[in-house]
C-alpha cells in the first residue's frame, strides 16, 4: 500500500460524498481509506457503509464516543497500513493526481514528508491561492517560520492535508495530535514536531487540495479556556523547538506576533461570541489583566492587527490593542 488516507468523519452528509469520490477516483490506485465517523447525528455513517460496499479500499470504523479529531485521527494512525499517510477533512475535495504526483517525488530521492499547495473555497465564490516563493527558498526553516505566523496570504503550513508523511518517521518519533479539546491548534504541534526532526521533504507547487472555508457555528461560538489553551500549546511548542535545535531569534519573533494576532481572537471571543453581558465583562477583564497578552501587545503599533471581516470586529480589535497598550 503506497498511500493510507485517514478521513475523521462528523456530521458531514452534504460534502461527503464529494470528499470520499474525490479520494476515490484518485490516479494512484494503490491506496487505502480510512474513514472513522466520530458518532455523527446525521447520514454520514451510512454514507461511509454505502461507500465500503462498493469499494474495498474503503475501510470505515465509528468511535463508542465523540473524541473529536485530533484524537480520531490518531485512531487512523494506529490502523493505517501504508507507506505514506494522508489526511483529508470531510468537507473539503482534492484533485484526481494529487496523490500520484506527491508520491512519485520519491523517485528523486526518499522523502519523510512531501507537500503541495493549497486553495482556500470561500462561500461567496472567491478562490484564494497562496503566493508562493521559488522552491529553493521553500527550506524547513521557511515552514517552521511559516507555521508559527503565517506571512503569507493563504498559506495553511499547519493543516495535515495537503502533505503525505511517510509512516516510518511517524512512528519513528511517535508523533500523535493532541485533542483539540485541552490543546489550541493540535495539528500545529503535529507539524512542528514533525518539521524539527529534521526530515527530508519535497515541496509541489501545483495545487492540488480545496480547503472549503464554510462560515458556520465553530467559527463565532465562545469558547472557554482559550487563553488558557493557546499558552499550553505555545509551551508545548517551545519546549519541541528548543529540544531540536530550532528556536532561535526568528522563531521567537514569530512566537510573539502569533499571539499578537491571537490576543484579537481573545477578544472577539470575550465581547463578540460571548452571549452572556456579564460573560463579556469577566472575559474582557481577564485578558486585559493577563501580562503575557499586556506585555507583548506593547511590541506592536495599530498598524500591526490584523484585517477585519466586518466594521464591529475591527472596532473590538482597536478597543482592545488601546486599552492593552496604553491603559496597563
Amino acid at each position: 500500500m503506497k498511500v493510507s488516507v485517514i478521513i475523521p468523519v462528523y456530521n458531514a452528509q452534504n460534502y461527503l460524498k464529494k470528499c470520499l469520490d474525490s479520494v476515490l477516483n484518485q490516479t494512484l490506485k494503490d491506496i487505502e481509506v480510512i474513514c472513522i465517523d466520530d458518532c455523527s447525528s446525521d447520514g454520514s455513517y451510512n454514507i461511509l457503509k454505502d461507500y465500503s460496499s462498493k469499494d474495498s479500499r474503503l475501510k470505515y470504523y465509528r468511535n463508542d464516543k465523540n473524541i473529536g479529531q485530533g484524537l480520531t485521527r490518531n485512531r487512523g494512525l494506529d490502523l493505517v497500513q501504508g507507506e505514506f499517510v494522508a489526511f483529508v477533512d470531510c468537507d473539503d475535495w482534492i484533485e484526481p493526481e494529487m496523490y500520484e504526483v506527491l508520491y512519485s517525488k520519491n523517485d528523486i530521492q526518499k522523502f519523510d514528508l512531501v507537500c503541495c499547495n493549497l486553495v482556500s473555497n470561500f462561500p461567496n465564490g472567491f478562490s484564494g491561492i497562496p503566493q508562493m516563493p521559488s522552491r529553493d527558498l521553500i527550506t524547513k526553516d521557511f515552514l517552521i517560520n511559516e507555521a508559527l505566523s503565517p506571512s503569507i496570504e493563504f498559506f495553511s503550513p499547519n493543516s495535515p492535508c495537503d502533505k503525505i508523511y511517510r509512516k516510518e518517521t511517524i512512528d519513528k518519533f511517535n508523533l500523535r495530535f493532541e485533542s483539540e479539546r485541552k490543546f489550541l491548534y493540535e495539528d500545529k504541534l503535529f507539524n512542528l514536531m514533525f518539521l524539527s526532526s529534521n526530515p527530508s521533504f519535497y515541496f509541489e507547487p501545483k495545487v492540488f487540495y480545496h480547503y472549503m472555508i464554510r462560515y458556520g457555528s465553530t467559527m463565532t461560538s465562545y469558547k472557554e479556556n482559550l487563553v488558557e489553551k493557546y499558552f499550553y500549546m505555545e509551551e508545548r511548542i517551545v519546549e519541541v523547538l528548543n529540544k531540536n535545535g530550532c528556536l532561535h531569534d526568528e522563531q521567537r519573533i514569530r512566537l510573539k506576533r502569533s499571539l499578537f494576532e491571537m490576543t484579537f481572537v481573545f477578544s472577539l471571543n470575550a465581547l463578540v461570541y460571548n452571549k452572556s453581558i456579564g460573560g463579556k465583562l469577566s472575559s474582557f477583564r481577564e485578558l486585559i489583566n493577563d501580562k503575557r497578552v499586556s506585555s507583548n501587545a506593547k511590541l506592536f503599533k495599530i498598524g500591526d492587527i490584523p484585517k477585519s471581516n466586518s466594521r464591529i470586529k475591527g472596532l473590538v480589535k482597536a478597543m482592545c490593542f488601546l486599552i492593552l497598550k496604553y491603559c496597563r
